[in-house]
């Protein structure tokens, strides 16, 4: 069963981000707890839950997005 936003403790769900990820859009990354998009707007595909979903990231922008893999390599995973 994959990782999803859910199965982190409350104690990681608020503590801050100390590690960050590129997108690695081959072999995908290990599950995050949120995605950052530093690249162009874009729709980009995550892979969620073991589902590959499409979200409109906009530049700049955090998303509590617990995913696994991405389309674009713009998307930073936060851990």
């Amino acid at each position: 069963m994959p990782k999803a936003l859910h199965d982190f403790t409350s104690q990681e769900s608020v503590a801050p981000y100390i590690k960050a990820a590129a997108a690695d859009t081959t072999n995908g990354n290990d599950a995050c707890r949120a995605v950052h998009m530093t690249g162009t707007s874009a729709s980009v595909n995550l892979t969620v839950g073991g589902s590959v979903v499409a979200f409109w990231l906009i530049k700049g922008h955090t998303y509590p997005i617990c995913a696994t893999k991405a389309s674009d390599a713009g998307v930073v995973f936060l851990y």
